[in-house]
């Protein structure tokens, strides 16, 4: 069973040790960096429910892999509503090809629509490297649809929550 954790002290190692197969997202590191000066910066605002959001993706008690998520206005995709972004997702190479980023997936948007923080999101958007065609299908297959947008060189989907 795949389960999101926050990142702890228990946790966070297991999370840095994490590798991706391929150079097609950002490491774990520099990750979690941008969720801490996100939710610095968010509480400076007085809005820390708007900062990323880190997660251990956990199966069976082992982390095969990250999750980072946030709540915006969806400016940066000229969204008529405010969006979940799904900002970072990566499996570790040991345990990619068993369905443990699409279970995630799933969490994090049962996630997004429980409203947390009193966020009410119209839409979910991510965007991924155009030649990443694992992370294509999966996002397809969850109903994700291509906007015709390009993000940071990365093809932007989105979801009608």
């Amino acid at each position: 069973m795949v389960i999101l954790q926050p990142i702890t002290e228990e946790n966070f190692e297991e999370v840095l040790a994490l590798k991706a197969s391929e150079d097609l997202v950002a490491p774990n590191h520099e990750s979690l960096a941008e969720a801490y000066i996100s939710l610095k910066e968010a509480v400076d605002e007085g809005e820390p429910h708007l900062a990323e959001i880190p997660f251990a993706i956990v199966h069976d008690e082992t982390v095969v892999g990250f999750a980072m998520v946030c709540f915006e206005d969806g400016e940066d995709v000229n969204s008529d509503g405010d969006i979940f972004w799904l900002s970072r997702l990566m499996i570790d190479e040991a345990h990619q090809r068993k369905g443990y980023g699409k279970a995630a997936m799933a969490l994090l948007l049962d996630f997004a629509r429980s409203k947390p923080n009193g966020c009410e999101p119209k839409y979910a958007y991510t965007s991924y490297a155009p030649e990443n065609q694992g992370a294509s299908k999966t996002y397809a297959s969850l109903g994700y649809e291509k906007t015709g947008q390009m993000l940071h060189s990365e093809e932007v989907v989105r979801l009608i929550l």
